[in-house]
């Protein structure tokens, strides 16, 4: 696909992503209207995190996609589909994890702490892109299971954990970095910037 053919498509990642933010957005107010104190916290951070990938320009696909999975993980507690629905939070941890990996080694990139592997021409490199993308979702998977577990032991907040449900959650987390990773080794191989506009980032001397 030629670059000038890519634009429209694009296009409509961007709006995907930007409709996130703005999803995000109405439901905060909507849990500050309501005086729900708890979503309006959840709803606001995740909306100030949202910003990061468009503030660093990130390409669209991967910033849609981060945002409308962490949006449905958000959504999921209050909604009650992790009670309502046992799969569930075996989908959301993948997804979620995935695209949240996925958008770390694109942040890193971007930023000039990781080299921008534009092209991949060998296997050594496709590979290393794969697993720097599956270390970096297992690593937020752990962080996670550390939350989940000061949540319920020390704030006594209800959730569902345990032995099998950690192990079932990094399982998951660890099949959605694989696949994220394998999405970003293609993306890359394809010549796609890390930014949705790298012609508008000043270029280094």
């Amino acid at each position: 696909m030629t670059n000038t053919a890519a634009r429209p498509v694009s296009r409509l990642w961007g709006i995907a992503a930007d409709l996130a933010r703005v999803a995000t957005g109405v439901a905060a107010l909507a849990a500050a209207i309501s005086q729900q104190i708890e979503g309006t916290v959840r709803f606001a951070l995740l909306f100030a995190l949202l910003l990061v990938p468009r503030a660093a320009r990130i390409a669209a696909p991967f910033d849609a996609a981060f945002g409308w999975t962490l949006l449905l993980a958000t959504v999921a507690t209050p909604a009650g589909w992790y009670t309502s629905l046992s799969w569930i939070d075996w989908v959301i941890h993948c997804v979620t994890t995935g695209a949240v990996a996925a958008m770390a080694i694109l942040v890193l990139i971007v930023t000039g702490i990781m080299r921008d592997p534009s092209g991949l021409r060998s296997l050594r490199r496709r590979m290393a892109l794969v697993l720097a993308t599956v270390a970096a979702g297992l690593a937020v998977g752990v962080v996670w299971e550390f939350y989940e577990w000061i949540a319920t032991s020390v704030f006594g907040v209800p959730m569902v954990v345990g032995y099998d449900d950690t192990v079932a959650d990094l399982a998951m987390d660890g099949l959605g970095s694989l696949l994220a990773g394998i999405a970003l080794t293609v993306w890359k191989t394809r010549g796609h910037a890390a930014e949705h506009d790298p012609a508008a980032r000043p270029r280094s001397r």
